[in-house]
């Protein structure tokens, strides 16, 4: 299989590549403005992205560029009758979205947004225990230091701002603890650009179940989930981004016995669970399922703004 990458960000080079490097079959072209390092990896370098597109017989492109590009050159691709898989966010607005979900399924093409966190085996076996039916409180926090004035998410006309980096993680939790519950939502504070504010916050809720979330490119770091549930509390570090080379820990406090469990969770490459996934779904040709998360999520994104 041959996979097209425009852009070498630095989210694909320490999270993205090392995943492709697992897939012995996987052959990697690179079109890429920058220079490019070790370019032994790469069977084909290109400097434009629009040459990229034209000479390739690569059938799946993933689009690591600045956010404020990634609508245009996966519309590109699509015409090119490419597959597109597109770092978060996919793109800055409904309607964008939108339209390139009417694309691909014109040319019954595959398209997905990178969102990798609920692929692993921490959350997905700590989500088994956790009984909806009774009373469930979850409390998400991702906070980030203040970035360098230089990097491109604190830029409004790249498409940067705290909303749209982390606002994917917020519809995806939407659609998973709720699914298609119809849920109260309330925003806390919303602030974009403001000085010493970015960053969102929210609550959604039902009868049985509360979510709070706070995320932030202005705080001290913070990575975490707490889920309150029946007589058990569960904390999972490291709920969004889990790192690809170390074992984590999940505490779970029980109000009972009160005592603090740990379990014990081996080190995961969650990039390479959803490419090893993508690649089957594209092989199969079934793509319903992921035009339709892409839309929900994409409209719960329009309500939270």
């Amino acid at each position: 299989m041959k996979i097209l990458v425009l852009g070498n960000s630095s989210v694909f080079n320490r999270k993205v590549l090392p995943a492709f490097k697992k897939f012995k079959n996987l052959e990697i072209e690179l079109a890429s403005k920058r220079i490019i390092k070790n370019d032994l990896v790469y069977s084909k370098n290109y400097k434009s992205y629009t040459n990229a597109l034209k000479k390739t017989k690569a059938k799946l492109v993933y689009i690591s560029l600045v956010n404020s590009k990634h609508y245009f050159w996966a519309k590109k691709c699509l015409e090119y009758k490419k597959h597109v898989i597109i770092d978060k966010p996919f793109t800055l607005n409904f309607k964008e979205t939108s339209y390139l979900i009417l694309l691909a399924k014109k040319y019954n093409l595959f398209i997905s947004e990178v969102i990798v966190f609920h692929y692993h085996k921490q959350f997905k076996q700590i989500l088994k225990k956790i009984n909806f039916k009774k009373n469930v409180e979850i409390n998400t926090f991702f906070h980030i230091p203040k970035l360098e004035q230089r990097n491109f998410r604190n830029s409004q006309q790249l498409g940067g701002g705290c909303f749209q980096d982390m606002s994917s993680y917020a519809a995806y939790m939407i659609k998973i603890f709720f699914k298609k519950k119809k849920f109260i939502f309330k925003k806390i504070n919303h602030n974009y650009f403001l000085r010493n504010s970015n960053s969102f916050s929210f609550i959604a809720k039902t009868s049985k179940t509360i979510l709070k979330s706070s995320f932030s490119f202005n705080k001290p770091y913070k990575n975490y989930m707490i889920i309150k549930s029946d007589n058990n509390k569960y904390k999972i570090n490291y709920i969004f981004s889990p790192p690809i080379d170390r074992n984590l820990i999940v505490s779970n406090f029980d109000n009972k016995s009160k005592k603090n469990i740990t379990i014990s969770f081996q080190t995961q490459n969650t990039f390479y669970t959803y490419f090893k996934k993508i690649f089957n779904i594209i092989e199969k040709k079934k793509f319903s399922f992921f035009y339709k998360e892409l839309n929900l999520t994409s409209e719960i994104k329009n309500d939270i703004i």
